[in-house]
């Protein structure tokens, strides 16, 4: 049973008008869409597995028929190779220390251009420089369409299909994954898509699925509605990621430049798999003692993962459907469900407790994008917190302003705001 939190990442699933996401709503069409089509929860999802210097894959690797040795479960694991213990020398893997960055003290939001100049867009996803960015409009006669920005310009992206589309997210060379919904009845479904060089290939080995991630070395992460798979390039089958003893069911989140994938197994344990083959679960958070009882994750960059750890309760029981939310997480009669960051390094992990459980991206200094616990869209860093502003000022207790995604020098932030007349925009901060 997914967590109503995960209903409501990214939000781009709003009913057609108006764009208002309050929490109620969401989680309602949320559960809609997730009865019509299968997937996972909707993170800024991005898996791959290979090994970072060019295309090559460690030997015994995830690309390999070998089976992998697993790690004990809920520890860093001696058995990890050097990729898991940071001595990586490659920028963007675990263990480089990120270049130097000043915490940004304030920004300013910029409406992005629409194809067509529809009237309704939103960011789901971009590259580590914060120079691509890409996500959908919804054109006024009814659908969707797939759209890539860069340069300050809009482009559409003709993904074949015609009942749902999205590119969820692209690489620093404009390289963009994401999937079209094909078929009808019983025979529809999603079909896992590449761009690259301004044209449109089906990724190959599926019949049906999604592509929801990729890395600058190309590496491609997504499912075929049955597990979590990993394309070493677009023009490769695809590889099942291994699943631990005793489990059936994977999905998965977002890959990391060095080829760590994080994603879930069921709806309980949040996972990585590391690019020499080995894979654990990530430990679970404690909070004053108490461990939490089931956590998932959505994203991972440089070492950093970000995710959500349910407290006292069944996975996803923090619903966050008062009538006037305060978009916090915190107690009902569930539990409790709060914001954390596993360093994969070591496993340890924070609460951001600042957040609730609206945690989303993080960069390759470990800073956090999300929605604090006034409902303020945020950027919090090592020096503090950071407001973004919003395009209009609404009531407070709906989710109108919502980053998705941040740069590595966290100066860009991509996601949506809603307008004056409460119809989301496609928007980038700028922060310095």
């Amino acid at each position: 049973m997914p967590s109503d939190f995960d209903l409501l990442r990214p939000l781009d699933d709003e009913p057609r008008t108006p764009s208002t996401v309050d929490v109620r709503r969401a989680i309602v069409e949320g559960r809609r869409r997730r009865q019509t089509r299968r997937v996972g929860y909707a993170g800024a999802a991005t898996l791959t597995a290979v090994a970072v210097a060019g295309a090559s894959v460690a030997a015994g690797g995830l690309f390999t028929d070998a089976q992998p040795n697993v790690v004990a479960t809920g520890t860093p694991g001696a058995s990890t190779s050097s990729k898991a213990k940071g001595e990586y020398a490659i920028p963007g893997t675990p263990g480089w220390n990120a270049p130097p960055a000043t915490a940004p003290t304030s920004c300013t939001i910029e409406q992005l251009p629409v194809p067509d100049n529809e009237p309704m867009a939103l960011v789901s996803g971009a590259d580590p420089k914060g120079q691509y960015f890409v996500g959908r409009s919804y054109p006024t006669g009814g659908g969707y369409q797939a759209v890539i920005w860069h340069d300050g310009k809009a482009t559409k992206v003709m993904l074949p299909g015609n009942i749902e589309e999205s590119l969820r997210d692209v690489n620093s060379a404009g390289t963009a994954v994401g999937w079209s919904y094909a078929g009808s009845g019983e025979d529809s479904g999603p079909v896992p898509y590449v761009y690259r060089n301004g044209k449109v290939s089906k990724l190959p080995g599926v019949p049906r699925g999604e592509a929801l991630a990729i890395n600058d070395a190309g590496a491609i992460v997504g499912d075929d509605g049955k597990g979590a798979l990993i394309w070493s390039s677009a023009t490769a089958k695809p590889v099942k990621l291994p699943l631990p003893a005793g489990a059936s069911q994977s999905t998965a989140g977002d890959i990391d430049e060095d080829g760590t994938v994080v994603g879930n197994i069921g709806r309980e344990r949040a996972y990585v798999w590391f690019a020499d083959g080995t894979h654990r679960d990530l430990p679970m958070p404690s909070l004053d003692g108490t461990k939490a009882t089931s956590a998932r994750v959505f994203s991972i960059h440089n070492g950093w993962v970000t995710g959500v750890a349910d407290f006292g309760g069944a996975a996803g029981s923090n619903p966050k459907s008062k009538a006037k939310s305060d978009a916090s997480g915190g107690k009902d009669s569930g539990g409790e469900s709060w914001a954390v960051r596993w360093n994969v390094r070591t496993g340890e992990s924070r609460l951001f407790k600042e957040l609730g459980a609206m945690g989303n991206g993080v960069n390759a200094q470990g800073w956090q994008i999300g929605i604090d616990t006034k409902g303020r869209a945020v950027l919090i860093t090592d020096a503090g917190t950071v407001a973004l502003p919003a395009l209009f000022d609404h009531e407070p207790g709906n989710l109108t302003n919502i980053p998705n995604t941040l740069s590595d020098d966290g100066r860009t932030i991509g996601g949506q705001s809603d307008n004056k007349s409460d119809v989301i925009q496609a928007v980038v901060w700028h922060c310095q």
